[in-house]
């Protein structure tokens, strides 16, 4: 078979440019509209591309080392005839050919010169070709992603090697992220947070949960959890209960609000029955125990974690994180004083919202004991009087033990002394752009491994660790193939 020179293809090269030349003398005589022009160099210089990546390929040679060679102490036998990889890049397909060495009956390739001289993947598609195509992929449905990038090179994978390929690269995330350094000393603040929460995603029937998911209106089986956790420093922001109120119900914006700094993000699912492995919610939590360690080996900054009233949070946050200042979500607590003055103030809105300012100023004075006791004595004056319905009921009472089982963690006035964050949107906010955004749009059920994958890289997508890990990513896979071999 012929196979064309390094020589002979740059000169393939150079013939194709000096067409392109002669191409935009045309352009301009035709005076064809910009847009056209450009669409026509692209293409032109995508098929320049090939030729001169077909040529750079060349270069390496064909990998001849002789009949035999020998390798970890094994005689590898050169093949038969040349042997073809193809090898898909931005610019098009290449078939690159060249000899192998392998041994034993089944002639399973051990040893390939050229490939180990070119840093070829493991697979058909280009390091870059993955890397382009993930990058959209984390950001929208892998059919849109596809579609995307073959519209513009004109070379298009299909969905399942797009999703093929964003679980390999996952398979990369976690060793990536342990070598990953704290955040530069110099934007650090004094205040360490840790928040995390879950969310629902939906899965296809094989791996859903067996139970319904404690999200209001999620069918029978039909999700699995996602538990989404955080990390970084802010600067404290010592406030008054007034300063609270009036951006709450004044929206009145704080004029110096500090903004966090060094946050990372971590996010994996949950396993198929509690207490398995270290998935979901327990993975969550060694992630930012790691991460707090490294930001703060010596113990001198203070912690918060932040979170809702999820009991199963807590109890890991006593586990990995235990000598951090635990804080209710503010909001969770106001969420809870709306649901309850629906049922006190059913009819009159402006009373109602009076009411509800009332109950958040004891929260952040410090008086949530006064805020149980007076719900207590509501309750048992409406059972009295047979007022309530049996939801109602429900209602108060369940935020009665919300906030006695919490009644620690809700201490609003020392943390707005002490200038600590008060509001876990860090958290809710990583749930809906890492996992929601992605993961629950329309007509999507996804498969536990695919999910996996693509938590860990969109997470560190968001955390801004994408150019780092895909180059961390490309030289461990290189070591794996192309170890040297003694």
């Amino acid at each position: 078979m012929d196979i064309l020179t390094q020589d002979q293809l740059l000169l393939n090269a150079q013939a194709q440019f000096d067409s392109l030349k002669h191409r935009i003398l045309e352009y301009s005589q035709e005076q064809i509209r910009t847009d056209q022009a450009e669409k026509g160099v692209f293409a032109d210089l995508l098929a320049i591309g090939l030729t001169l990546l077909r040529a750079f390929v060349a270069g390496a040679g064909v990998g001849d080392e002789g009949e035999q060679v020998s390798r970890g102490g094994r005689t590898l036998q050169r093949s038969d005839a040349l042997r073809r990889k193809l090898y898909r890049s931005v610019f098009g397909t290449l078939s690159i050919l060249r000899w192998v060495y392998a041994s034993g009956a089944k002639k399973k390739i051990e040893y390939a010169p050229t490939d180990a001289r070119l840093g070829l993947p493991h697979g058909e598609y280009s390091y870059v070709m993955e890397d382009w195509q993930q990058r959209l992929c984390v950001k929208e449905p892998f059919a849109e992603g596809v579609d995307g990038l073959g519209a513009i090179l004109g070379v298009k994978a299909s969905v399942d090697t797009a999703e093929e390929m964003n679980r390999r690269m996952a398979e990369y995330a976690e060793s990536f992220r342990i070598t990953q350094p704290a955040p530069p000393a110099g934007i650090e603040e004094t205040i360490l947070v840790a928040t995390a929460d879950g969310t629902s995603v939906p899965m296809h029937h094989e791996d859903c949960t067996t139970a319904p998911s404690p999200e209001a209106g999620a069918r029978q089986g039909s999700t699995r959890r996602a538990y989404v956790g955080a990390v970084y420093s802010i600067e404290p922001f010592v406030r008054e209960a007034q300063d609270v109120l009036d951006e709450l119900f004044r929206k009145q914006a704080a004029t110096r609000r500090p903004r966090p700094q060094g946050k990372r993000l971590w996010a994996e699912m949950a396993a198929a029955t509690e207490g398995i492995s270290m998935f979901g919610s327990e993975f969550v939590f060694i992630e930012m125990a790691i991460d707090v360690q490294a930001r703060d080996p010596d113990r001198q900054r203070t912690l918060v974690c932040l979170m809702d009233g999820e009991q199963k949070l807590w109890d890991l946050q006593r586990e990995w994180l235990g000598r951090s200042v635990e804080i209710l979500d503010l909001f969770h607590s106001l969420k809870r004083i709306r649901d309850v003055s629906k049922v006190i103030r059913p009819k009159d809105k402006s009373r109602r919202e009076v009411w509800v300012s009332d109950q958040l100023r004891d929260l952040l004075t410090g008086n949530v004991e006064a805020v149980i006791r007076r719900w207590r004595r509501l309750t048992r004056e409406a059972e009295q009087g047979k007022r309530w319905t049996k939801e109602n009921r429900e209602t108060v009472t369940s935020a009665i033990g919300y906030f006695s089982n919490n009644r620690h963690r809700m201490r609003y006035d020392e943390y707005l002394s002490k200038g600590y964050p008060i509001g876990s949107g860090i958290a809710e906010g990583a749930c809906r752009n890492l996992v929601k955004d992605r993961m629950d749009c329309t007509g999507m059920h996804w498969r536990l491994p695919a999910s996996r994958a693509m938590l860990k890289t969109r997470a560190l997508y968001l955390n801004g660790e994408w150019d780092a890990f895909v180059e961390y990513r490309i030289q461990r896979e290189q070591e794996t193939l192309y170890q040297t071999v003694v």
